[in-house]
């Protein structure tokens, strides 16, 4: 057994790795060796590279010359409070299930790497984490969330294991050839605003708002999943990013009515499948969405290791 680093120029050789690795993580795609490097370096919806992270590493474990499992780590500046501090964050873990000895010198390697980073002071590390604020993710993995799934509780039990704990994560649900029909509007007074919005799926995307005198009290937006990863049967897929209605709106069927228009639109644009997420614990949403027709397919998770 071989634990070596890999020069960062040479990142796509980990897309056969990743493929096989993630091959039953429902909506995971395989990718080839120049989308990895893609998503690796850039950002989830714009394409810049990452500026609030640094000090990367990429740590290999190799049997007979074979990779069997990696680790991407990196320094990374966490706004918080308008206060910025530094964290070590593992990217992204994985190893062949049945080498444990593996994943374990790989996290060992990572975690040596991180605290051998003096000057950052750090005292945690994160592993799969995901921040609406900070963006440290694979784009092509889960939709840019970069959780651990139930799929793969090999990894997250290694994590347990090394003195990590589950720190939130996010369910994700479908709902396949889906169909919905034009849905009613709660009140004929307000504004609906449909956009499309081209993006990086060969279908476009759709905003959904809702408008009571020109301000917004609800929108729905979506993605197609083409939007994370080139995969042919990802361009059917519609990814509702974000559904939200304000406060003094809600039970007034809003909600439901912005998800069923956005979905009709998209229907019509050519999406066949739709794809939802939501926070671990947000009980609300996960009743709504599996009473309106989505099913739970993955749930997944992130860890924090305090030092």
């Amino acid at each position: 057994m071989k634990i070596i680093y890999l020069e960062p120029a040479n990142i796509g050789d980990l897309s056969s790795v990743y493929n096989q690795q993630i091959a039953d993580i429902p909506y995971c795609y395989p990718i080839s060796p120049e989308e990895f490097e893609i998503g690796f370096r850039y950002k989830k919806y714009e394409d810049e590279t990452y500026s609030n992270i640094h000090s990367e590493a990429i740590i290999i474990g190799e049997v007979n010359g074979e990779i069997l499992g990696f680790a991407d780590v990196v320094i990374a500046e966490i706004e918080e409070d308008g206060k910025i501090r530094n964290e070590g964050v593992i990217r992204f873990l994985t190893y062949q299930p049945g080498y444990r000895h593996i994943g374990q010198a790989i996290l060992d390697e990572a975690e040596k790497y991180l605290l051998n980073l003096d000057k950052y002071n750090i005292n945690q590390i994160s592993a799969f984490r995901i921040s609406y604020h900070n963006d440290y993710c694979y784009r092509f993995y889960h939709f840019g969330f970069g959780l651990v799934s139930d799929m793969k509780w090999h990894i997250a039990a290694l994590l347990l294991m090394n003195g990590y704990k589950i720190e939130g994560g996010e369910v994700f649900l479908d709902w396949l050839d889906y169909e919905v029909s034009m849905p009613q509007i709660p009140d004929k007074k307000v504004e609906i605003k449909v956009t499309q919005k081209p993006g990086r799926g060969i279908l476009p995307g759709l905003d959904v708002q809702a408008l009571d005198n020109g301000s917004e009290i609800g929108v729905c937006n979506s993605l197609s999943a083409g939007q994370y990863c080139q995969a042919k049967e990802a361009q059917n897929c519609v990814f509702i990013k974000w559904l939200g209605v304000e406060e003094p709106e809600h039970r007034k069927g809003w909600g439901r009515y912005l998800l069923q228009r956005n979905l009709w639109e998209m229907r019509k644009i050519g999406y066949k499948n739709t794809i939802i997420s939501t926070n671990i614990k947000n009980y609300r949403a996960q009743l709504f969405y599996t009473n309106y027709g989505y099913k739970i397919v993955d749930t997944t998770y992130q860890f924090i290791k305090k030092l």
